[in-house]
């Protein structure tokens, strides 16, 4: 992908970064200038609708308790001050959940959460330590991943390569450099000196990863990127507590304990608070957010979910037994090739249709052939014909990602189900399945058996409204024979193979 600077200068040049937004830009400016007036300011916060009602619903909310009702932007911007005026006013115009990047992995709702819950967090640990501005640090957790937006927008099919080369032992910022020579902190940070906006937040952004807690005769600012770190570290605690494992949890009594230096009776004060601010800071974007409807105990949560899932799996283990785990097994698993069966392919495409009709993303449909499969039972026998199924279904299951589907649909015909794709994706899938069976080698007896499919594909995005599953499967199976009029071993998409369609950019 190149090096950091000449990314980010590439991208300039040819205008695909995303743009500052200009109410934000002109209050900066507005600011800056000490002979703007208080109603030039509020004038140019009007002239955005959104943001004058989120500043207004802000300047009246308890996070930053007025004591009376602000019923104007000119009064908001009175009782908040200038400098707060300048910072929230920024947060507000970047941060909102109507910018969707089209990267297949990016999930921009608990994206969303995790920022509004970051800043939740900042704000409170700055106003229970004391060590530095309250909306600074608000802010600074509001846009502390900003560069993970602008990466998905800019590279969504790379920004997938590197969100699914995540894994143990691989951070998302590891997984990043690989792929673009840069992290998020350090390419959102870049993107803020870009617009233009105050050195405090971009040191808070790029500095965030791995940043320590100075120490107490440090300046303020030097506090912003230790906080946005450990902010962003117990958002998912708030966000998405469903989802956060037992081990997770005790890693946040250790962080909070260490890191912030709270008791657990001092903690259970504060994060009662975070979770008050966070819901209201979540409303405040008009976003829905998950999660409990009261505050927790994290101490006592972990012990909880420990407890639970350890009896839970008794019970499991007592009621499931060895032959309903067999009952449960064949009836999804194609006895054969041991992928999928079609009985599960058919409960699987039913529920991403359903998922598609709730917006819940693009998914494709793949039909594939083994060309002149009847070659091998008449000429080795049918042993060799199933020798060649097996083979292939798992050459197929190796070649996809862990949230795909392969099964066997038919005879020699197989199906592949592959949520969160796009026409790039999906094409990509085509092709990698027609290329592992081409260079898939079966030897028997001596002889070395050379194998290939021809495949057809369907997407739920070139519908005008969403298909149902037999209108899917059968556009798939007309591609299919689309490739099979083409000579086979290739696949074919909207009625043109493999050679007619154009190109996939090289991987860089």
């Amino acid at each position: 992908m190149g090096t950091s600077k000449s990314l980010f200068e590439q991208l300039k040049a040819t205008k695909r970064l995303p743009s500052p937004p200009r109410t934000a830009v002109r209050v900066l400016e507005l600011c800056r200038n000490e002979d703007s007036s208080v109603q030039e300011i509020a004038d140019t916060i009007m002239s955005d609708p959104a943001l004058s009602s989120r500043l207004l619903r802000y300047a009246n909310s308890s996070i930053v308790g007025a004591g009376r009702k602000v019923t104007s932007t000119r009064d908001a911007v009175r009782f908040l001050g200038l400098r707060s005026v300048k910072l929230t006013a920024l947060g507000f115009s970047i941060a909102g959940p109507d910018f969707e990047p089209r990267c297949a992995r990016f999930d921009l709702p608990r994206f969303w959460a995790e920022s509004f819950a970051a800043a939740a967090i900042s704000r409170r640990v700055a106003a229970e330590l004391h060590c530095t501005d309250r909306e600074e640090a608000f802010t600074a957790g509001l846009l502390a991943r900003i560069g993970r937006l602008a990466l998905a927008h800019c590279f969504p099919q790379e920004y997938t390569e590197a969100l699914e080369a995540m894994g143990p032992g691989k951070s998302l910022a590891m997984a990043e450099r690989e792929c673009f020579g840069i992290s998020h902190a350090e390419f959102g940070a870049r993107l803020l000196e870009e617009w233009g906006l105050p050195d405090l937040l971009l040191a808070a952004v790029h500095d965030q990863i791995g940043a320590v807690r100075p120490a107490a005769s440090e300046t303020g600012g030097r506090f912003l990127p230790w906080i946005v770190n450990v902010a962003t570290r117990l958002a998912p605690l708030f966000a998405h507590p469903a989802d956060v494992r037992p081990a997770d949890r005790q890693h946040h009594c250790t962080l909070v304990e260490q890191e912030l230096g709270l008791e657990p009776s001092s903690w259970q004060s504060v994060a009662d608070g975070i979770f008050s601010d966070y819901r209201q800071v979540a409303e405040l974007f008009d976003a829905r957010i998950e999660g409990p409807t009261s505050p927790f105990d994290l101490y006592s949560e972990a012990q909880d979910q420990t407890t639970r899932l350890t009896i839970e799996a008794e019970y499991q283990q007592q009621q499931l037994t060895e032959e309903n785990r067999d009952l449960l097994r064949r009836a999804t698993t194609d006895a054969l090739t041991g992928i999928a069966n079609r009985a599960r392919f058919d409960e699987r495409l039913l529920e991403l249709v359903a998922a598609h009709r709730r917006g819940h993303g693009d998914f494709a449909l793949l039909m594939l052939d083994i060309d002149h499969f009847k070659h091998f039972n008449d000429t080795f026998g049918h042993d060799v014909g199933d020798l060649v199924l097996r083979q292939v279904a798992q050459a197929l299951r190796a070649a996809l990602r862990g949230v795909d589907l392969v099964a066997r649909y038919g005879g020699e015909e197989f199906a592949i189900l592959a949520p969160h794709t796009n026409s790039h994706g999906a094409c990509t899938v085509a092709a990698r399945m027609c290329q592992c069976v081409d260079h898939l080698r079966i030897t028997h007896d001596g002889t070395t058996l050379h194998v290939t499919i021809s495949a057809g594909l369907a997407l739920t995005s070139d519908y005008p409204k969403p298909p149902d599953a037999d209108r899917l499967r059968a556009d798939a199976d007309r591609q299919l024979y689309v490739a099979k009029h083409a000579g086979r071993n290739t696949w074919a998409y909207l009625g043109r193979t493999a050679a007619q369609n154009a190109p996939l950019p090289v991987r860089r």
